[in-house]
């Protein structure tokens, strides 16, 4: 069995803290914020089937490499 630490809270106990840079999913909220936009722009664009996320219980999650692949949509689609 695991004793407790300086903090009180056993080894077993604690959580890892990830940089945000490092998080493969974000927030709706987070990814509109990244995109510079409002989140009811952000719910447009995966409404739209642009921005691809996924759901998980009740979270809905935007991975990273799904913002890049939105931009390059709509630059496409601009370009056009």
């Amino acid at each position: 069995m695991s004793t407790p630490g300086q903090n009180g809270v056993t080894p077993s106990m604690t959580t890892i803290q990830i940089a945000d840079a490092d998080r493969l999913l974000i927030t709706t909220e987070d990814a509109a914020a990244r995109l510079g936009i409002h989140r009811s722009t952000l719910y447009d664009l995966i409404r739209s089937r642009k921005l691809k996320t996924v759901k998980i219980g009740a979270r809905r999650l935007v991975r990273v490499s799904a913002l890049e692949e939105a931009i390059q949509l709509l630059e496409e689609e601009t370009a056009a």
